[in-house]
């Protein structure tokens, strides 16, 4: 297809995007929240074979809109599943416009708007979450490769201080290094460890109700492993409860043994953005050694972006070792591909720049505090219905509920019933979890479009459903 025909093309394409793009977000307050095509039919629609030739650009764009009853309403305010945002109409708009600018972001003079972007947001983020300002980052697919950075430095820095480069020498020969983790840690910490070669070296921490770590059994595990290298990781929103690890003594007695302190907080972290839950339930978060969140969670980016805070600005750099001569490096500017894993990479930073200059500290503050308030409001609604129990304290945005039947099944198999018939009538969306050993529903109140009619609503439905399997005796 010759140039002209491909702009010809894409005008008419993109208004006809636009029509659709906008009718689905219409449609989302009226949708149930469920998909609606099985996947068979979703193959019938999209896969005829590989075709031997090209075909017209609308024609292909009008068969993939014809399999969105694949989609799962997410961006639905009365979607509660895992912890998934929605995307705030500044951040989708420039989302599109990331597409449209199409900017391989590995170095400076690959797109400057990037990493001037990144810098500033860097900094935004650090007075944000009320870090030190020497902070440096990078901005990841997902908040596992965050992860997967923050350790990546936690185990060059650890093993430098006890005189082994990792990055030249290896893992074999070297000091054993010792890993702290809280039990309940999200695998997205688990995973990078062990792709790092230090799954062997992995000991769990008990945990209290809320999924924090026992400050006494830390104790206990630093001082048998005292004089090794010593990674401890704690997280800032346990997935179930919304647990905050107690930060301040955590990071003190890191510290005091030598150790590298990282923080999974994959939504936690913008809880910071409150004032009141900063000092109270995020103190010590700026003592932290490496953190890592999503921007695509309870700040309402698009996906996918994720994000990288690193106290030690050389040992981030010097962890990540770069030799690339067909690379222009100029030190007075910044490379994106110099703080991060990733070369070639979309520019996800332009959402996110959009998304903080628009809310503002306190738009954040705001997002998080209306979703925390949200979450209080369901769980009065279920604690006050027989038969329903609320398992956390609901201190961020995370409602963790059990369901009791008294002379049906057992509590876990009732729990269950109750999930799969909330998600099959549509009126809300959630998912099932295992803490402690029992099966509990685990909602998530993230999305920036969720009001006080959708939550309330939640709420009938699970109460509605829970009674009909009781007295049916389900």
């Amino acid at each position: 297809m010759k140039s002209s025909e491909q702009m010809a093309a894409l005008e008419e394409l993109l208004p006809e995007v636009l029509a659709v793009a906008l009718e689905y977000v219409r449609g989302l307050p009226q949708r149930q929240v469920r998909t609606e095509v099985p996947d068979e039919e979703l193959r019938a629609i999209l896969d005829d074979g590989l075709p031997a030739d090209p075909s017209e650009p609308a024609e292909v764009v009008r068969q993939l809109v014809a399999a969105g009853g694949g989609l799962v309403p997410s961006g639905s305010g009365k979607y509660f599943g895992y912890v998934v945002g929605g995307t705030l109409p500044a951040g989708l708009a420039a989302d599109w416009l990331t597409s449209v600018w199409d900017q391989n972001c590995i170095v400076h003079d690959g797109s400057p708007l990037t990493a001037v972007l990144e810098e500033i947001c860097g900094r935004w983020l650090a007075e944000l979450f009320m870090l030190p300002a020497t902070t440096s980052y990078a901005f990841t697919p997902a908040c596992t490769h965050a992860d997967l950075l923050g350790l990546t430095v936690a185990r060059h820095q650890v093993l430098a201080r006890h005189g082994w480069d990792v990055a030249r020498q290896g893992l074999q020969g070297g000091p054993a290094v010792a890993v702290l983790v809280n039990e309940s840690i999200h695998a997205a910490v688990t995973r990078p460890l062990q792709v790092l070669g230090l799954g062997g070296s992995i000991r769990s921490l008990p945990t209290d109700t809320e999924g924090r770590i026992l400050l006494p059994a830390l104790r206990e595990e630093i001082d048998a492993v005292r004089g090794q290298p010593l990674i401890v990781c704690g997280h800032v929103g346990e997935i179930n409860t919304g647990g905050v690890d107690r930060l301040r003594p955590l990071a003190e007695l890191t510290h005091e043994a030598g150790g590298w302190l990282h923080l999974d907080a994959a939504f936690g972290a913008w809880a910071a953005a409150s004032p009141h839950l900063r000092h109270t339930l995020l103190d010590g978060l700026e003592l932290a050694d490496s953190l890592a969140t999503d921007a695509h969670k309870w700040l309402n980016a698009p996906y996918d972006c994720g994000i990288a805070l690193i106290a030690d600005a050389q040992a981030h750099r010097e962890a990540l070792p770069l030799s690339a001569d067909y690379l222009n490096l100029p030190d007075d500017q910044r490379h994106p591909v110099q703080w991060g894993l990733e070369v070639s990479r979309r520019s996800r930073v332009i959402p996110l720049w959009t998304i903080l200059r628009q809310l503002g500290a306190a738009g954040v503050a705001q997002l998080v505090e209306e979703r925390c308030a949200q979450a209080q409001r369901l769980a009065g609604h279920l604690r006050a219905e027989p038969g329903i129990d609320v398992l956390n304290d609901v201190a961020l945005n995370q409602v963790l509920v059990r369901f009791h039947h008294s002379s049906g099944p057992d509590d876990d198999t009732h729990t269950q019933d109750v999930a799969d018939a909330f998600q099959e009538h549509g009126q809300g969306w959630a998912g099932t979890s295992l803490w402690k050993g029992r099966t509990v529903l685990r909602l998530s109140l993230s999305n920036w479009a969720s009001t006080n009619d959708d939550i309330d609503q939640a709420a009938r439905s699970l109460i509605a459903t829970h009674q009909n399997l009781t007295v049916t005796g389900q």
